[in-house]
């Protein structure tokens, strides 16, 4: 992907343009943070993030998530607060990245699969009460089974989710894909161009859901405030894991993979 400068947050001589914003991590400073307008987000938990060299799609660098095992919650997030650069993203996004796990968390012995979370869009909710919360999350099949999961932080106990019969690549660069639509209650998700899950509402029915505070809905906030992204993990492990991002853009159409 070419970007200016490797960084792209288009402006009004860009009105034009699908994309909304585009980073290659080019213009970021080697084993540092990302600058703006990335925020890190792992809240002291252990996990590090930083541009490395070691893998790229395009260009020499991408971004590095590190979460060591040893803890049972690791935070490697980096986030876009979108109503800064990309307000346009706010009521509804078409988003791309390309990652490359290198391995799976591995489950300690006698506990179950750990669950993860790849992205996710936020935002609060139109009678602020809570955050609602769009995630593309991964926790059966060792590790890799991709799942839509939607969650409201306290007071508001929902936590749905819906399972994908996909799995998250291990060891090579995927593409991954998402649209958030606030109006419509919408979150659909794609995997290398095959589509993950799509849900509106609570269609379809749902593996999972505790907390019932919003009677099963997937109930989208006015508008997404915020976009993270990175390896947030619920669980310990037996392993480290890596992962690589690279090739962020939004956009208001779908962006593909090539």
């Amino acid at each position: 992907m070419a970007c200016v400068a490797g960084l792209l947050a288009l402006g009004a001589n860009a009105a034009d343009s699908p994309v909304l914003f585009a980073d290659d991590f080019e213009s970021h400073t080697l084993k540092q943070l990302p600058g703006a307008p990335w925020k890190e987000e792992t809240y002291k938990s252990g996990a590090r993030i930083q541009v490395d060299d070691a893998r790229a799609v395009s260009g020499r660098q991408s971004l590095h998530v590190f979460t060591p095992r040893g803890a049972k919650y690791r935070r490697g997030y980096v986030a876009i607060h979108l109503r800064d650069p990309v307000p346009s993203a706010v009521p509804a996004m078409f988003g791309r990245a390309m990652v490359w796990l290198d391995a799976a968390p591995q489950a300690l012995p006698g506990a179950p699969p750990v669950h993860w979370t790849l992205l996710q869009g936020e935002g609060r909710s139109a009678d602020d009460r809570y955050n609602s919360i769009y995630r593309l999350g991964v926790e059966q099949r060792d590790g890799t089974q991709l799942m839509a999961n939607f969650e409201t932080t306290p007071p508001v106990t929902t936590d749905c989710k819906q399972q994908s019969a996909l799995t998250l690549p291990v060891g090579r660069w995927a593409c991954v894909e998402w649209h958030f639509v606030a109006a419509r209650n919408e979150l659909v998700f794609w995997l290398d161009d095959a589509r993950v899950t799509r849900v509106v509402d609570r269609a379809p029915a749902l593996d999972a859901c505790r907390g019932q505070d919003l009677g099963g809905q997937w109930r989208a906030p006015p508008g997404f405030d915020s976009l993270y992204i990175g390896f947030e993990r619920y669980a310990d492990s037996a392993n480290d894991q890596n992962l690589w991002i690279d090739d962020v853009r939004l956009s208001t159409q779908r962006v593909g993979c090539k």
